[in-house]
């Protein structure tokens, strides 16, 4: 889950770190029963969230990242007010796309494709931010297009296209 007012992600099942409360039976000084063999890394838990995204299977927004931090194989987009930059990329069929998202202005943004089988493909980007997203291309040749699914901004020329060959 995303939450707005801290600007944090949060995995399945853990709830944002202001609405946390103490389980009876729980508090300070009482150490939490962790099984045997299981270290602290938990499915879902924050250092999950940095992996996942790379897993095309289940395509996910990453974290915020730096620049540093996307792979250097990643198609680099840039969204404004004026569009994005490129409007246009070409992968191969069924080929492993990691895209980079960042929003290049003040404003917020989310790329979406328009087609169906790609409706798992969704970045949300904050002012400056970047972040990251991992999916095949689909197995049908042709042009599937993506756009701001800001409302507003679509209708303004946040849209552009993917040419799979």
């Amino acid at each position: 889950m995303f939450s707005p007012e801290k600007g944090e992600i949060s995995g399945p099942g853990e709830k944002p770190e202001e609405a946390e409360e103490a389980m009876p039976g729980e508090g300070p000084g009482e150490p939490e029963e962790v099984p045997a063999g299981e270290g602290e890394a938990t499915p879902g838990g924050p250092e999950a969230i940095v992996e996942d995204w790379q897993k095309p299977e289940e395509p996910m927004e990453s974290a915020p990242l730096e620049e540093t931090e996307i792979p250097k194989e990643a198609i680099k987009i840039v969204i404004t007010a004026e569009g994005f930059n490129p409007s246009t990329f070409e992968v191969k069929r069924n080929e492993k796309i990691i895209l980079s998202v960042t929003s290049g202005d003040e404003w917020t943004h989310v790329f979406k494709f328009e087609a169906e089988q790609l409706s798992d493909v969704a970045v949300g980007v904050g002012p400056g931010e970047t972040r990251a997203i991992t999916f095949y291309a689909p197995a049908e040749p042709g042009e599937y297009p993506f756009f701001c699914d800001v409302p507003g901004h679509r209708g303004r020329g946040e849209e552009g296209k993917m040419i799979v060959k």
